[in-house]
């Protein structure tokens, strides 16, 4: 059976707006959740992502990974 492959991407801008709406800088936000702003950026503007950032992330804003993100099949 082949592999399936996918991405773990943001819905829409939904990060950078729950950010935003939560009162975090990129900064702020990047250390509560121990990344760095750059990585932080790029899941923003649409850079893929593991289950486990996605979901410190959405725990971090009080969402749920499915507000959030979406999966996108790749392949």
């Amino acid at each position: 059976m082949p592999k399936k492959y996918y991405r773990i991407v943001s819905r829409d801008d939904a990060v950078r707006r729950a950010r935003i709406f939560a009162g975090f800088t990129s900064e702020e936000m990047a250390r509560r959740i121990g990344l760095s702003r750059p990585m932080l950026s790029s899941i923003e503007n649409g850079a893929g992502t593991s289950v486990k950032t996605a979901h410190k992330i959405a725990t971090c804003l009080e969402k749920t990974v499915e507000e959030l993100f979406e999966v996108l099949p790749t392949r």
